[in-house]
């Protein structure tokens, strides 16, 4: 990468025969920019007059010589191996290893192929003594690929192991692709077009389709027959990350990471997670202009405002000033049962809040403040917004503590579902390593991914004082799905939204997100065996 902000390689491919690949990147590559460069592993040659298969290769027979460039070289096996020619291909890995290359591609299975034969030749090459574990398969782009490549990712077990390399086209459709692992985008030179500068661009559609694989993590290629400069400068420029916040970048970095949820009940959160959950702005503003309705509503002269799981405190600033802008005088009373969190209460209640605070500490479903609250208030939802402290605790919580006529905010919250397919978070739940394996739903800034249907309502629980208690706790929901496309559904995907007070609510849903709000992160539900759809 040329700079901090240049978070994607990009890559040449000649469309010409290289005969030493040293000269090549201290050449070419070197002078168009470019970070690396797909070449043969050995030079060209017609099957029937392949080396014996039980030889080395000699010295005239490889491009790549030396282990002086191997950082920066995407190994190709010769195009014209087929199954009938496996060892040949675990001895172009073999090779590859010894010259110290770190990935190594090997083509796609024709339309002919046998692909059960295609998948047993990939698993005895992986599986040999080469060095070389890993493998990326060039396919095209394209609707019949991808379904030859789901074949053989089954035939493979689903390997990790293996990857994808696409070659575009103008007008290819890649949505089905971004659940897929794909290291590596080849755009040939024709889909290029000059601009009124005589400059090397793409048109509209084709940038995006190359920004779309970028954003999930993909080396970006230009196979080229003569100076690719312009073309790399171009793709660079094209994939440069945009001037982000500090909380977007901190977002980013949680692409795809899986995420056990939080037990704040169980666990007392670090100081650190609080912090974390603070800095979205968006969500406490939401809030601030919702207590300030709720106020507005109450007829009360000195109305008791309680937050119930206060944290460090961030909605009790946010109620007193919504207090202070509508010049109301209010009571405000803060629970919280973790007792580090305390400390920081108390801290704030006598250097910012001048003692106006009424501090208890213990369990929102236990404790006695000397009032019943006018206004609840808590942030206590989880990324399918029932699944932390609420809605057992808030339930409690409101039977206990809020006056008959009082309300709670949030009022009420829905959760939302849709199937999924990402194999990426599909791998990385099964290979758990905390022994949640698909045993348990994980909390995810997704990504890799492609969501298959439109998202449905699962259920909803609703906390005003007047419906009465019991809440009923227990949920089932039988939901059917149609599939947009042939895909793999390897779970589902949950969103929630909450209604705060009145029209003002919050929401995870794609369509109707808040805007820049990043403290909850879509739910994912893998699936033990993934389901062809």
């Amino acid at each position: 990468m040329s700079s901090e902000k240049a978070v994607v390689a990009i890559g040449i491919e000649p469309s010409w025969t290289v005969d030493d690949a040293d000269a090549f990147v201290d050449e070419s590559m070197v002078s168009s920019e470019a970070d690396f460069a797909l070449l043969d592993i050995t030079k060209p040659q017609d099957s029937s007059s392949a080396a014996n298969e039980g030889c080395f290769f000699e010295l005239n027979d490889v491009v790549v010589k030396t282990p002086t460039n191997g950082y920066c070289i995407v190994g190709k096996t010769a195009a014209w191996l087929s199954t009938d020619h496996g060892a040949l291909v675990v001895r172009q890995m073999e090779y590859a290893s010894y010259i110290g290359l770190r990935r190594v591609m090997v083509p796609g299975p024709a339309a002919d192929t046998c692909l059960a034969a295609y998948s047993q030749m990939l698993l005895a090459a992986m599986h040999s003594d080469s060095g070389v574990s890993a493998l990326t398969l060039r396919l095209q782009a394209d609707e019949e690929s991808w379904r030859s490549w789901r074949r053989v990712r089954e035939l493979c077990g689903h390997s990790t192991a293996l990857s994808v390399a696409l070659d575009l086209s103008r007008e290819c459709d890649i949505e089905q692709w971004r659940a897929e692992p794909v290291q590596l985008a080849v755009v040939p030179e024709p889909m290029f077009t000059a601009n009124p500068s005589g400059y090397p661009v793409l048109w509209r559609k084709d940038q995006e389709i190359v920004r779309r694989l970028s954003e999930i993590g993909a080396a970006i290629a230009v196979r080229h027959s003569g100076d690719a400069s312009d073309c790399v400068r171009y793709l660079r420029h094209l994939t440069q990350a945009a001037d982000k916040s500090a909380a977007q970048e901190a977002t980013d970095l949680y692409r795809d990471v899986l995420q056990v949820p939080l037990q704040p009940l169980m666990n007392h959160l670090e100081s650190v997670t609080y912090e974390t959950f603070e800095a979205d702005l968006p969500k406490y503003d939401a809030y601030e202009i919702a207590i300030r309705s709720a106020l507005e509503a109450c007829a009360k002269s000195q109305p008791v405002l309680m937050v119930a799981g206060a944290g460090r405190g961030p909605l009790v600033s946010r109620a007193l000033a919504a207090a202070t802008s509508l010049g109301r005088s209010v009571r405000m009373v803060a629970i919280e049962k973790n007792p580090g969190a305390m400390v920081t209460l108390q801290r704030r209640n006598a250097s910012e809040w001048n003692g106006a605070v009424e501090l208890v500490h213990g369990d929102m479903r236990m404790c006695e403040p000397s009032a019943r609250a006018d206004i609840l208030i808590s942030e206590l939802l989880g990324s399918f917004g029932d699944n932390e402290l609420a809605p057992e605790c808030m339930d409690a919580a409101v039977a206990r503590l809020v006056q008959l006529d009082g309300v709670s905010i949030p009022s009420r919250y829905t959760a939302y579902a849709a199937p999924l397919s990402s194999s990426l978070l599909h791998a990385r739940a099964s290979k758990n390593t905390d022994g949640y394996g698909l045993e348990t739903p994980y909390v995810a800034n997704v990504h890799a991914a492609r969501v298959l249907a439109p998202t449905q309502r699962v259920w909803s629980f609703d906390h005003s004082p007047a419906k009465g208690s019991p809440m009923r706790f227990e949920r089932f929901a039988s939901i059917a799905f149609v599939c947009s496309a042939a895909s793999v559904v390897h779970g589902l995907v949950g969103y929630f939204d909450a209604t705060l007070f009145g029209s003002h609510c919050l929401s995870t849903l794609p369509q109707a997100h808040t805007p820049n709000m990043d403290s909850w992160f879509p739910m994912f539900f893998p699936l033990k065996a993934s389901i062809s759809s």
